[in-house]
């Protein structure tokens, strides 16, 4: 099923679930994320689906999975440890040890780490309202920001929509060529030591 029939289908529920998913539980890595605001901004730009409507129930999925997220992360703890790959954990560690609780606000913006520093917040303990306030403003600015830009993308671009797949492949080499840089400073970093 692609991306714009899975969005139609699904209608807002569906979106606020999938969203609320990926950031409140483990198993939410595989759910399409960034893909599923971008394809949801074109739908809305199209008019098929509303605008106002759609942003309120990613919003609102986000905040919910992420505080459910610091839940598990309180209750789980180290058993967090077993449940997750090392390297995918040690990612949004390194993100708290490099950027404190502001980890938080980056978080939406990072692929697979989404939805690990939620739990990793709650493990760690950090205060929950501290944790509250961080990630209202982040879901804010992850699900309406991505959203909207797309939104106006496709408003620009008449029948973008149509074209879901190639915006997100264009999206994912944007982010490779950024990322590109800083591998190769890495590895030429690696080779002088």
């Amino acid at each position: 099923m692609d991306l714009e029939r899975l969005v139609l289908s699904v209608s807002y529920p569906g979106i606020f679930a999938i969203v609320l998913v990926e950031t409140g539980f483990l198993v939410g890595f595989a759910l399409p994320g960034d893909s599923l605001l971008i394809a949801v901004g074109l739908l809305a730009a199209a008019h098929k689906i509303s605008l106002p409507l759609a942003l309120f129930a990613l919003f609102i999925g986000s905040f919910l999975g992420n505080n459910l997220g610091y839940w598990w992360g309180m209750r789980l703890g180290p058993a967090l440890e077993r449940r997750v790959r090392r390297e995918e954990l040690e990612k949004a560690y390194a993100l708290f040890r490099r950027f404190g609780v502001l980890a938080i606000f980056i978080a939406p913006w990072v692929p697979v780490v989404r939805a690990l520093v939620p739990f990793v917040a709650g493990a760690t303990r950090i205060p929950w309202p501290r944790f509250v306030v961080l990630t209202f403003f982040s879901s804010l600015l992850w699900t309406q920001g991505l959203t909207l830009l797309a939104y106006y993308v496709g408003r620009l671009i008449p029948d973008l929509e149509k074209y879901v797949y190639l915006v997100l492949l264009a999206g994912a080499l944007f982010g490779v060529l950024m990322g590109l840089p800083r591998l190769l400073r890495r590895r030429q970093a690696e080779k002088s030591e």
